[in-house]
């Protein structure tokens, strides 16, 4: 049972960093439109576009993330094969 608990909670924290990475590229990209609006005087198009670029970014990260089966350990149908 320890074993199943500690790999519940490995995936469960790779999950949480997961979360807070898409977060922070939002952020990040919204920060930075944000900049780019107050240089050019273009508000709000810049917080715009970088909130979209940043959620489109943050989902390719997690997406990408998630298939990679190391973030999260061996899959299901990996592991029955083991």
């Amino acid at each position: 049972m320890g074993n199943r608990s500690g790999n519940r909670f490995s995936s469960a924290g790779a999950g949480l960093s997961l979360a807070f990475e898409f977060a922070g590229a939002v952020f990040l990209f919204w920060f930075l439109g944000r900049l780019v609006d107050n240089w050019l005087g273009i508000e709000p198009w810049g917080q715009i576009i970088g909130s979209l670029l940043g959620w489109v970014g943050g989902f390719l990260h997690v997406y990408y993330a998630t298939k990679t089966p190391d973030r999260f350990g061996p899959r299901a149908n990996e592991k029955e094969q083991a």
